[in-house]
């Protein structure tokens, strides 16, 4: 076990979170202002590649973009995104201000960047002196099945890179065609305003273009004019920011294809074993996380399908951990039909565990400690680093990390959830009525619902009327529209069903089905009842009569004297993200409508 004096020497030996965080990006800010502010040039017609388009400008200012980013996420990553900015500017970049400022900054991020690899290098070291080895079961070896959420994020940024670059590839086109076709002549300012970057310049009626230099009324400035399209000679038409656009979106879902990978990678490392493991003190009270060294480690964790006994830590010699149970648990997000998120997962709960937290949701005991808020002893496997993966074994589970292990930045709090309300008893046999059942919320709830479902149509009929005016207005009202379809098909389509066979509530995105068995019980506060399964896996129906929570009740009663086993609690897509796909389908229908 990692003691006192070692557990101090590996907190020290960690780069300070705010070195990266902080002072890097307030470099990268110093340094973005600097190139602005001493960067001379001008729009002029002389020269239009000033403020014209540039490509090679487009792509390397995603990197630039990139850097905060990453070193707030990722800070090696975004300590490379930053040499690398460094070393393009100094290659592309005429302006002296510019090359000397972000010199300095990639000098800094290459500084820290070796300070990170050797600070996890002296972390693993002090792990070592105390390590011996550990063997996880065989059957732990195979990742689960499906797609990440990063995978899911992945695709759908892919597609909008796509989309992006391929709208880019066409406005450049529009563009190049505008050029040879238009004609040069002289035209004058009628009104500038140069804080929103407008000027009315008449060739002779007047035409609103966009523009980036700063300008006066009467000025005579040359134009080019190809019917209704009116740019300046002196600022070029620049649709490059599509092209950024698309890359950063491309990046961004390699980014999170590369950490999905790299995660099912060290879960197949971790299972195959042996691994270097110490024991140490570790908080599981918040489930989904685990807490090491008085906060100063966090792991995001997810238990494996199998939970095997307690291995044990042996210097120098393989101890294996073999005959495990099976566990089923669920682990997706928790529904609150009332639209709040719990956030608390499955965790990894003991038998006793699960049986003490129904009876504290049903009424059946007082509320006792919380779970996991003593620290409790596990075996960490792996590579107990910043940046590191590791798995994590209790004396009931193994804990799978679903990202590397964290320096954070303050010390996470556990506050786990209180039993909401007050609990219902079960109903009498009278009350029972005949099945299926259909529970919704209240009426209002569902008018309320079917009136937001005209963002459906109200959103892409605003853009197409031309109400907006810059392409971020448009953007805005589709996103509106876009959020007003999603709550009301929600909020119209939320329903809890009770059958011979358990409840079925249809949430946000998934439907779930959960047998009476694995229900714990049912409770109520002012705006209606709380259905608890699976320690963390709640939903809160609005609007329902009391009397329904003890039919629920009644049921599952019924069930577990019948003796019937209980089957897993199962869930599948709903109609959510279907209707999100028709809807992001007609708002790009309706923006390619307007370009044309």
């Amino acid at each position: 076990m990692l003691d006192g004096a070692r557990i101090q020497r590996w907190i020290k030996a960690a780069v300070p979170w705010w070195v990266p965080r902080l002072v890097l990006v307030a470099a990268w800010a110093g340094a973005f202002v600097a190139a602005a502010v001493g960067d001379p040039s001008s729009c002029t017609a002389a020269d239009p590649g000033v403020c014209g388009p540039d490509v090679t400008l487009a792509v390397v200012i995603v990197v630039l973009l990139a850097t905060p980013i990453l070193l707030w996420w990722l800070p090696l990553a975004g300590c490379g995104a930053g040499v690398l900015f460094a070393v393009l500017d100094l290659v592309l970049d005429d302006e002296p201000v510019a090359r000397v400022a972000f010199g300095v900054f990639g000098l800094l991020c290459l500084a820290v960047a070796a300070w990170l690899v050797v600070a996890r290098r002296r972390q693993a070291a002090i792990v070592a002196e105390a390590a011996g080895t550990v063997r996880l079961d065989e059957r732990l070896r195979e990742d689960r099945p499906g797609w990440g959420w990063r995978t899911a994020a992945a695709v759908a940024l892919s597609m909008a890179g796509a989309g992006g670059l391929a709208w880019y590839g066409h406005r450049d086109a529009q563009v190049a065609a505008h050029e040879a076709a238009a004609v040069r002549t002289d035209a004058v300012i009628r009104s500038a305003d140069n804080a929103s970057g407008v000027v009315t310049v008449g060739v002779p009626e007047p035409v609103r273009v966009d523009v980036v230099g700063s300008y006066r009324a009467g000025q005579v400035v040359p134009v080019l004019v190809d019917g209704s399209w009116v740019r300046l000679v002196a600022e070029p038409e620049d649709v490059t920011v599509w092209l950024s656009a698309g890359l950063g979106a491309l990046a961004l879902a390699g980014i999170l294809l590369f950490r999905e990978q790299s995660r099912r990678s060290a879960r197949r490392r971790l299972s195959r074993g042996p691994l270097a493991a110490v024991e140490v003190a570790a908080d599981l009270a918040v489930a989904d996380r685990a807490v090491m060294f008085g906060g100063r480690a966090l792991v995001p964790v997810l238990p494996a399908p199998f939970l095997p006994p307690d291995p044990s830590v042996n210097d120098g010699a393989d101890s294996s951990v073999n005959d495990g149970a099976d566990s089923t648990a669920n682990h997706d997000e928790h529904e609150y039909e009332d639209g709040a998120d719990d956030e608390d997962g499955d965790g990894a709960w003991t038998v006793e565990e699960v049986e003490e937290f129904g009876r504290e949701w049903r009424g059946e005991s007082p509320p006792s400690r919380v779970r996991g808020s003593e620290p409790q002893t596990v075996t960490v496997a792996g590579d107990l680093r910043d940046g590191g993966w590791v798995v994590l074994i209790t004396d009931s589970a193994v804990l799978l990390p679903e990202a590397p292990l964290r320096m954070p930045m303050r010390s996470p709090e556990s506050v786990p959830d209180a039993p909401p309300g007050v609990p219902l008893p079960s109903a009498g046999r009278e009350e029972l009525t005949e099945l299926p059942v259909v529970l919704r919320p209240r009426p209002r709830e569902r008018v309320l619902g079917a009136l937001s479902l005209l963002g459906f149509a109200a959103g892409p009929a605003v853009v197409l009327a031309g109400l907006p005016e810059d392409w971020w207005q448009t953007l805005v009202v589709l996103w509106l529209g876009g959020s007003l379809t999603y709550g009301g098909w929600r909020r119209l389509t939320a329903r809890a069903e009770l059958t011979k066979g358990g409840l079925v509530v249809h949430g946000r995105m998934r439907v779930r089905h959960v047998p009476w068995t694995r229900l714990h019980g049912v409770r109520r506060d002012d705006k209606g009842l709380w259905i608890a399964w699976e320690p963390g896996d709640a939903i809160h129906l609005t609007g329902v009569a009391d009397r329904w929570g003890g039919v629920i009740m009644r049921l599952r009663d019924l069930s577990l004297a019948a003796g019937d086993p209980g089957r897993e609690v199962t869930d599948r897509l709903g109609s959510g993200p279907a209707v999100v796909f028709a809807y992001v389908l007609v708002a790009a229908a309706t923006l390619w409508w307007t370009r044309h």
